[in-house]
């Protein structure tokens, strides 16, 4: 007597299953990779429907990302919990390709964690490797906590790396309140590359970066913007 065969929603249910039992395996026993940086994809992937589920987020502009090789995003940043997140999914939801985020403390246990999921520490040398490897890269300006619109400065020093190897330097805007869901994400045209080297070229492309993203916020936010 022939055996009954299975129902497509009944196979493709087992295999699910097994796939999050194999997962699950894997995560205990410590058999999962991770990149150079301590980026665990696998783990990122996990936590995706979470991140959808808290954050629905328009781009504009995502053109402007190089399909391949190294760029610079540099953004704005207010009480800095939700900014670098935002940025990153939205440039790889509308791009395809996933960014990293300076400023992880380079501490146990806060900065390995923070790798986990595409942190890197904000130093030149850092910076350096990851645009030499092909990366996309965000950068936060400093805090503005107490004015809403208005973009931070940004450490010259932290730019070297993109101006030694002439990589693109990108504004972007990144609007929405903290504990809203709705967020935007603006980017702009990138940085014409700067002639020269040294310090005075290195302020030049920080300032030009920053107003460039105030910019950016100026033309972004009119009132309905800023809403939860």
């Amino acid at each position: 007597m022939s055996q009954p065969v299975a129902s497509l929603p009944d196979v493709e249910s087992e295999a699910q299953n097994a796939s999050i039992v194999d997962l699950l395996r894997r995560r205990i026993t410590g058999a999962f990779e991770t990149d150079e940086f301590g980026l665990d994809v696998e783990l990122m992937q996990i936590f995706d429907p979470l991140v959808s589920l808290r954050w629905n987020i328009e781009v504009k502009n995502a053109g402007v990302v190089p399909a391949i090789g190294p760029a610079v995003i540099v953004a704005n940043r207010r009480f800095g919990v939700s900014e670098p997140i935002v940025l990153g999914r939205g440039v790889r939801l509308a791009t395809g390709r996933r960014a990293r985020f300076l400023g992880v403390p380079d501490i146990a246990p806060v900065g390995p964690i923070l790798r986990r999921v595409g942190g890197a520490v904000d130093r030149p040398e850092e910076l350096h490797s990851l645009l030499r490897l092909g990366h996309v890269v965000t950068l936060s300006l400093k805090r503005s906590i107490r004015q809403r619109g208005k973009a931070g400065t940004v450490p010259a020093f932290s730019l070297e790396p993109a101006l030694a190897l002439g990589v693109p330097v990108i504004p972007a805007a990144v609007i929405g309140r903290e504990v809203g869901r709705r967020w935007h994400v603006v980017l702009g045209d990138p940085i014409p590359r700067l002639s020269g080297s040294g310090p005075l070229a290195m302020a030049e492309l920080a300032d030009e970066a920053r107003m460039r993203v105030q910019a950016l916020l100026d033309e972004a936010t009119p009132p309905h913007w800023l809403m939860g």
